[in-house]
């Protein structure tokens, strides 16, 4: 197979809300990100612009790297998801910080994007695009003159991508194409190629439009450049013989990974307390306004704590990080590859004292997870990995499930009301509790890494998420 790499933007919401938005396109980018990988496009080869990263000067750059590192012979995927629209029968991508009142300078234009692509060395181009309002003569003009692009779309331009649940209902469905769970996106050889993910779409779009909206709404995907259709996207033969593995942590199964871990702190340790204060004696909402309030300085000093290791071990660049503390209490850190996130309440058993919640996700890679520059970011401050289902689970049934065959030195307690079960394993240190839509993994490790371990040793005694036996959902849900 040739050589591949992706490119990625996701723009859920602009700088300026009247240049639109579209709900879930980070989540659908960096889920897409995911399923990447696991069609053998590494995160190596993967360049995203996703969220407030998703700047027309970092999208420009990115594409430049882009066309510096394509050989000869290479093949790209592009995805985009985000807002649209078309000046004088010219379509543009909004970016996160395009303006409504000059947004065709402060947007990308679709010509600059196809031509950019279409002229490097690679081989074939695929684009793949969760967007609405660019201009329909245009796109198929330039399609059908190329001689290496196809381009598969979510719906018409006069269309908006529709959405349900956790995500864009289209780019679900590439989810689970480039995942390998939908055999049927692929054609008798077992290989993705773009006429075969378009018939996969054309046919199950529908009845997810029919599952989970109402009033007979409609999206109508689209393939344009159909001579270049039977461009190769994946090859799962391998995968689906038995002969490769197939990952735990694919987007088919997950839709998030947490690091999590929450620690106690006196209110009178807070930077901005002082001793005419009152430390509270209920968590009120009065109370607690007056806790976000005062350890807002608190929060900014953790923040930039991580973002000085962050530009050390990872070498960003200072454009490349965000910052922002909230006035609920909350803050966050976005990097190019993680999300950190602070959230500092009142505890309402001992107002005395405030509860630090701190939380690392939003990953674009699950190899980062076990990368030394994590592991010397963050250390042994997690003490929980929570993993997000994709799909949910009956608990009940799962617990039927593992008292019918209990696995060798298991230990299992289950809640009266079946909402939850907790494990705990021979030779695991930690606990493991499923509830119907995750899985928690408790123990302090040595890193945060080993969280991860304790996890790949839970799924080595149940089997591999997603299979009927273990965690999976019940057939036709």
């Amino acid at each position: 197979m040739a050589n591949r790499w992706a490119f990625l933007v996701g723009v859920e919401k602009c700088l300026h809300p009247a240049a639109g938005d579209l709900p879930f396109a980070d989540g659908d980018a960096q889920a897409i990100a995911v399923a990447f990988s696991v069609a053998g496009i590494p995160k190596s080869q993967q360049l995203a612009s996703i969220g407030t990263m998703a700047t027309k000067s970092q999208i420009e750059s990115r594409l430049r790297s882009l066309n510096e590192q394509l050989k000869k012979g290479d093949e790209v995927i592009v995805f985009w998801a985000g807002r649209g629209h078309t000046t004088d029968g010219h379509g543009y991508f909004n970016c996160w910080d395009t303006l409504p009142e000059d947004r065709d300078d402060t947007a990308m234009s679709f010509a600059d994007l196809f031509a950019t692509v279409a002229a490097t060395k690679a081989a074939a181009c695929t684009f793949l695009m969760s967007v609405d309002g660019l201009a329909a003569d245009e796109l198929r003009e330039r399609f059908m003159s190329s001689a290496k692009a196809v381009g598969l779309f979510a719906c018409e331009p006069e269309q908006k991508p529709l959405a349900a649940g956790k995500g864009g209902l289209w780019s679900q469905l590439l989810v689970d194409a480039f995942s390998g769970r939908a055999r049927k996106a692929a054609d008798a050889k077992e290989i993705l190629t773009g006429l075969s993910l378009q018939r996969y779409i054309e046919e199950e779009l529908p009845r997810l439009l029919r599952k989970h909206l109402e009033g007979g709404a409609r999206q109508s995907p689209i393939l344009l450049g159909e001579q270049n259709a039977a461009t190769v996207l994946a090859d799962f033969s391998k995968l689906w013989s038995g002969t490769a593995d197939m990952p735990v942590l694919d987007a088919a199964r997950l839709r998030r990974v947490l690091f999590r871990s929450e620690s106690m702190m006196k209110v009178r340790e807070l930077t901005n307390f002082r001793k005419s204060f009152q430390v509270p004696d209920n968590a009120s909402p009065s109370s607690r306004k007056f806790i976000t309030r005062i350890a807002s300085d608190d929060i900014r000093a953790e923040l930039d704590r991580v973002f000085d290791l962050s530009r050390e071990q990872l070498g960003y660049k200072r454009k490349d990080l965000e910052i922002s503390v909230e006035t609920d209490g909350t803050g966050y850190l976005r990097t190019p590859d993680f999300e950190y996130s602070v959230f500092v309440d009142l505890d309402p058993e001992e107002p005395s004292r405030v509860i630090w919640r701190r939380e690392a996700g939003h990953f674009t890679d699950a190899e980062f997870l076990r990368g030394p520059n994590f592991a010397a970011i963050f250390g042994t401050m997690f003490d929980k990995l929570v993993f997000e289902l994709a799909k949910s689970i009956v608990v009940n049934d799962f617990i039927d499930r593992l008292e019918d065959e209990p696995p060798a030195g298991m230990k299992l307690t289950a809640d009266s009301d079946g909402r939850s079960c907790h494990i705990a394993l021979k030779g695991i240190a930690g606990v493991i509790t499923v509830h119907s839509h995750s899985v928690t993994i408790g123990g302090r490790s040595s890193d945060a890494s080993g969280l991860l371990d304790l996890f790949l040793q839970f799924i080595r005694n149940f089997g591999t998420l997603g299979e009927p036996m273990a965690i999976g959902p019940r057939p036709g849900d």
